[in-house]
């Protein structure tokens, strides 16, 4: 068993990390994520113990949907 750990650090404002705390319900077994501030901006920390070849593909796919729902967030902000 490993345990993986990947940082997404964003340029968006901390205040909007609530935007995705209704999507970490129900994670995998082992599997953590942890919104955290830093320097006021927002920083999303994902671990993951992986325990079988599948699992990488269960936070790969965990990370894209962060992502994706990050973009969404940053595009739906007015510059």
């Amino acid at each position: 068993m490993k345990k993986l750990v990947s940082s997404i650090e964003t340029p968006l404002d901390c205040r909007l990390a609530r935007a995705l705390e209704p999507d970490d319900v129900g994670l995998p077994e082992g599997m953590e994520i942890v919104h955290e501030c830093v320097g006021g901006r927002w920083r999303i920390r994902v671990s993951y113990v992986v325990r079988r070849p599948d699992d990488i593909l269960t936070l790969k796919n965990t990370l894209d949907d962060i992502v994706r729902a990050l973009q969404v967030i940053e595009k739906s902000i007015p510059q």
